[in-house]
């Protein structure tokens, strides 16, 4: 860059943003992530911190991911473009990122801007984050990851931190973005479990910054105000405020909570009778779901293990029960006559799920309840190993019930089981189905 005049880049920060920079600089941090609640500053972190990388970098390759391109346009790209030097540099207001001093080229069909140096930033997104398996990337930037719907973090993680190789650096991912329910997003940033719930074995190369947004003291007194009276004292406080989690709104099982339905496998394992039964679904394509259920002393529900597999044949799923000595008992099986037959052929009995949403979802809430229960005991209790049940539990949306896209797979199973136990109405025993 030629110029008699400075070109500054970003602007003032408050203590927290201070302390992810810090931590981007540190040289051993694989992930920093900044959890903030609202208006806490954290796409304008962001991108600055990928102009600094490009200009600091000459020839660097990076990234910024918004969750799609659609919701990327009004948000994230639209920062980047406003935190360039320079004047009208935002293309969704008539400007162009060229009228910047550091820009040499904004390519819009390939979503790439190249700065004056030889440096590249790429807008992308993170419904198609596998696109960028080919390239190495110096600085990845991921803003809102907690609302990467259809993206499966780890793999995220995994693909792009192994393309951060580069010999000048930094080699870093940062993550931006307030709580959004206890999805993978919370597995990782505050419980720090793998996919199967396990302690992440990178979790010393991730730093976790969590701020405050009313500290942040370039939010001006009246959103502040507003942001406190909408959600201070509110059960969104956590999520809205203080860089925490809250459950989403609209939960079809709002009453779920791993302190009071989510105990310990072998201790539960322990209480439960010899009775047994298991639920079996195949979802719309994949992933196949079995659960084992038994009953404890009190004639509680008890979800005891999960087969949970995408992209397996129905037949690991009967394997699945086998392999592991599962005890006789009756499978509500979707309506499947050639998956049905395989469970049979494994020798448990076989009966055809009832798939009413309608009373369904109410007979698993009323399981949920411990209201009415003397001593506060829920009818219905997980196995802390059953991870997905426990995700779907906590992530299941009213907006979602019935669709094609609803992650709902344990949720359906449950909802068989329950309706065939809670349904029975023979003596001391199941529902007899004619075939």
């Amino acid at each position: 860059m030629s110029s008699t005049q400075p070109i500054e880049l970003g602007g003032e920060y408050w203590s927290a943003q201070l302390e992810v920079f810090d931590a981007l600089e540190a040289g051993d941090n694989d992930l920093v992530v900044f959890r903030v609640g609202y208006a806490g500053g954290k796409t304008l972190l962001g991108v600055d911190w990928i102009h600094q990388t490009a200009v600091q970098v000459p020839g660097s390759d990076n990234l910024v991911m918004a969750p799609d391109y659609q919701k990327g346009g009004p948000a994230t790209y639209k920062t980047l473009f406003q935190r360039l030097p320079g004047e009208n540099t935002v293309p969704a207001a008539g400007g162009d990122p060229e009228n910047s001093p550091i820009i040499q080229d904004y390519n819009r069909n390939e979503k790439r801007l190249t700065y004056v140096n030889g440096s590249i930033t790429r807008l992308g997104s993170a419904d198609r984050w596998n696109r960028y398996a080919g390239s190495e990337f110096n600085a990845i930037y991921a803003d809102e990851p907690a609302h990467y719907d259809n993206t499966n973090l780890y793999d995220l993680v995994e693909m792009l931190t192994s393309r951060q190789r580069t010999q000048q650096g930094p080699n870093v991912m940062l993550w931006t973005s307030t709580g959004a329910g206890y999805n993978q997003y919370y597995d990782i940033t505050e419980r720090q479990v793998n996919a199967d719930d396990d302690p992440l074995p990178w979790a010393d190369r991730m730093k976790v910054i969590v701020g405050d947004s009313r500290d942040n003291p370039f939010l001006p007194e009246d959103a502040r105000e507003k942001l406190e009276r909408q959600f201070a004292g509110t059960s969104r406080e956590a999520q809205a405020l203080e860089g925490g989690f809250a459950a989403p709104t609209g939960l079809v099982y709002s009453d779920f909570s791993r302190e009071r339905h989510v105990r310990p496998t072998a201790d539960l394992r322990e209480r439960v009778t010899d009775w047994r039964a298991y639920g079996y679904d195949h979802g719309w394509d994949d992933p196949r779901v079995v659960l084992e259920v038994g009953k404890t002393e009190y004639d509680q529900l008890a979800i005891l293990d999960e087969f949970y597999r995408e992209n397996v044949e129905y037949q690991r799923a009967v394997d699945w029960l086998t392999d592991h000595d599962k005890p006789e008992g009756v499978v509500y099986s979707e309506h499947e006559p050639e998956h049905q037959r395989a469970f049979r052929s494994a020798g448990y009995r076989v009966e055809p799920a009832t798939k009413d949403l309608d009373e369904g979802i109410p007979a698993v809430r009323d399981r949920l309840d411990w209201r009415d229960d003397p001593e506060g005991k829920p009818g219905l209790l997980v196995a802390d190993d059953c991870v997905n049940t426990i995700r779907e539990f906590q992530d299941y949306q009213e907006d979602e019930v019935g669709g094609a896209g609803a992650v709902d797979h344990s949720m359906d199973v449950i909802r068989y089981i329950v309706m065939a136990i809670d349904g029975e109405s023979l003596e001391g025993g199941m529902v007899e189905i004619e075939w």
